[in-house]
């Protein structure tokens, strides 16, 4: 079969919306990043998230990190064992803080945290190449934009119960 009778009898799963284009993206660069994580330091994009959290201070109860992370309960307790088992990160519960268990990255951790940082930014080199410092800040701004429309449009579902 030529690819021209291929394309009209297999229908698109696509359209031209916006939130296609945005989940395309996201997914191709969250496939790309697990890959690369996963190759480069055996990790996979949860820890990577929980590391990139961990290390913007010196502690957080398990929530906290996981809000940080954008991980739900389970993604995040999954994460936290296997940094765990690597010594990255010691977890500590604690009285003192209405039984909450308090993350801390280990030195062997901080150095990892590091590694990633350093790679992840030679990445976002590579994602960025092309735009001026312009056209970022306007992506940004219309990115913000449409993460703002969504939330807001969650809150509307929400009031009303109604899909839209």
């Amino acid at each position: 079969m030529k690819e021209t009778e291929d394309s009209e009898t297999i229908p698109l799963l696509f359209d031209h919306g916006v939130l296609f284009r945005i989940t395309g993206v996201a997914n191709r660069l969250n496939r790309s990043a697990a890959v690369f994580y996963r190759d480069m330091f055996g990790i996979g994009l949860p820890e990577w998230r929980m590391m990139l959290a961990l290390g913007k201070t010196a502690e957080l109860k398990v929530g906290d990190a996981a809000r940080s992370a954008d991980l739900d309960t389970a993604q995040a307790s999954r994460a936290l064992k296997l940094l765990k088992a690597r010594d990255l990160v010691t977890m500590e519960m604690t009285a003192s803080r209405g039984r909450a268990t308090i993350v801390r990255l280990t030195d062997s951790g901080r150095a990892f945290h590091a590694q990633v940082l350093a790679a992840g930014e030679r990445r976002a080199e590579h994602i960025r190449a092309g735009f001026t410092p312009e056209e970022l800040e306007q992506l940004f701004a219309l990115l913000g934009r449409v993460g703002e429309n969504a939330e807001a449009l969650i809150e509307l579902q929400r009031q009303t119960g109604q899909e839209l």
